[in-house]
């Protein structure tokens, strides 16, 4: 069953508002909301409403509208219907039945999907209808604004591509100025608290020699009758000259989240609200492991992709074949392997010759424990079935590699890299020995958190090799997901590549709840 998540606040609840209305801007699959959405207080209360969620993607608008309809249902203390579940496999147009409609109908209602900036009228238009609507409920209740602009321009790694794109001007690429939107709808709704993410680049990119991060503040600090902005880290109110505007970036490995994931996340109070120096601050806790997130999944083999001779019979003996004949072929014939290293390949191929793993899971799965914050976060599968956790396709190659790289990394508690690699191994790129690539095989190990969970992971899963050699495979959507702290009842529409997007894409749920325990905290 669904959990909602409650974190323990010093406030009374008898002067809490009944509602808080929420506008969730570039929203993504909904980490962010759901976090707040999901958030329920002492008193067993859900604060957090939408008053809307925009995004202009359309797998992920599509996931944003489902999880609304979801969370409505299980609010209201109903079962989730079997149309629900039909609908997630393709076979119904829609997840209600004639008890359920109108919760879908409020759902939809609620996503918006639309890419803002590409047409100011139209988009003043729909957010000026939604206020006209909810005249009553923005009077009597307080309104917070949650999202972050797109992060392709200010990612170190999207200017990295810019610049190597032919006459591409900074000044001339409209997402470095999308913030702007987000501006705008402040000003229009005037909320009394707002939380806006962007990726740690923001604070060091430039446009005409001067720093974006600076022009962002400012315009942040001025906008309507002004806002007061504090770190989430140290509780401290920013000073413009004095703070040190990396007090804005939250490590989230270091508050529960099993994955090094650091962004920008500012929250801001209306200065006519609430006057104050300092709020109350995230506290730091002890570190969530990948082998705590995932290790107790149903154990599944990879596949093969359509390169591979064994494409069309897939089946887990020509899966033990594939690997016997190259890994052997390896062991044998490459003296660049370390001898040490050998006799473990060895070992797990053993392993392997005796696998009889599936390709995905199947049928029911049960929760052995439930019992830290994690755990009672993300284990909530309705029917404690897992879903999207089925092995995405590899080539022959790709399949020797990640074994060999989780058998290195089982052996000496590190990644392989360029120097370390078998020369059989080695794939046919340009740059594999220039540093640049060195490092392109990694493996999330058992004993830490995972590296940040990146939208690239939809292209390929080589920066993100499940630890367990007997496996042999990439992570899946639904590991990806816990990763990121998603609950297991999550679903993810479209195609596994849009699934992947979107979950890459995504704040983490269990810290946006946590967020959200503090903002109530304030109102």
């Amino acid at each position: 069953m669904w959990k909602s998540f409650t974190l323990e606040v010093k406030n009374t609840e008898e002067t809490k508002p009944l509602k808080i209305n929420v506008i969730d801007l570039f929203a993504g699959p909904g980490g962010l909301g759901e976090g707040f959405f999901s958030y329920e207080s002492n008193a067993g209360k859900f604060p957090f409403q939408s008053l809307c969620s925009v995004e202009m993607d359309q797998h992920a608008y599509s996931t944003l509208t489902l999880r609304s309809f979801y969370r409505k249902i299980i609010q209201n203390q109903l079962d989730i219907p079997d149309e629900y579940y039909k609908y997630i496999d393709g076979d119904l147009p829609e997840p209600c039945n004639v008890k359920t409609k109108k919760f879908w109908v409020e759902a939809q209602k609620e996503t918006i999907n639309l890419e803002l900036g590409k047409d100011l009228e139209k988009d003043l238009s729909i957010f000026k209808n939604i206020k006209s609507h909810n005249v009553k409920s923005l009077d009597d209740n307080p309104t917070i604004l949650i999202g972050g602009p797109p992060c392709q321009a200010y990612s170190l790694v999207g200017r990295a591509r810019n610049k190597g794109k032919k006459d591409y001007i900074p000044e001339n690429d409209h997402r470095h100025f999308l913030y702007l939107e987000y501006l705008k709808i402040m000003k229009l709704f005037s909320p009394e608290v707002f939380v806006m993410e962007n990726v740690k680049g923001m604070l060091s990119s430039k446009i005409n020699g001067g720093e974006v991060f600076n022009q962002i503040i400012d315009d942040l600090e001025s906008c309507g009758d002004g806002y007061s902005l504090f770190s989430l880290k140290t509780g401290d109110k920013f000073i413009k000259g004095k703070s040190n505007p990396r007090d804005f970036i939250l490590n989230s490995e270091d508050y529960g989240i099993p994955q090094c994931r650091h962004r920008v996340i500012i929250i801001g109070i209306k200065k006519s609200y609430k006057k104050l120096n300092t709020i109350d601050f995230l506290k730091p806790q002890n570190q969530v492991t990948v082998e705590s997130a995932i290790s107790n999944l149903p154990a599944i083999r990879s596949v093969f992709s359509n390169r591979s001779k064994y494409y069309k019979s897939n089946t887990i003996n020509n899966w033990k074949l594939n690997l016997e004949e190259n890994i052997g072929k390896l062991l044998l014939n490459d003296l660049s392997v370390p001898r040490g290293l050998a006799k473990e390949l060895k070992k797990s191929l053993k392993s392997i010759s005796k696998s009889t793993l599936k390709e995905k899971n199947e049928g029911n799965y049960s929760y052995l424990t439930v019992d830290t914050e994690y755990e009672k976060f993300v284990f909530d599968s309705n029917d404690k079935k897992i879903t999207f956790h089925e092995a995405r396709p590899h080539m022959d190659s790709d399949l020797q590699r990640y074994f060999y790289c989780s058998v290195y990394r089982k052996v000496n508690g590190t990644n392989s890299t360029a120097s370390s690699f078998p020369n059989s191994l080695a794939p046919a790129h340009k740059n594999w020995n220039s540093g640049k690539f060195v490092d392109r095989f990694k493996v999330q190990g058992f004993d830490s958190p995972s590296s940040t969970i990146t939208s690239h992971i939809s292209k390929d899963g080589h920066y993100f090799i499940h630890p367990d050699p007997y496996q042999c495979r990439s992570l899946t959507v639904r590991e990806a997901a816990r990763l990121q702290s998603f609950p297991d009842s999550y679903v993810f529409m479209g195609k596994r590549t849009n699934q992947f997007h979107q979950v890459g894409n995504a704040v983490p749920p269990l810290l946006a709840s946590k967020i959200a325990n503090l903002v109530f905290g304030l109102l």
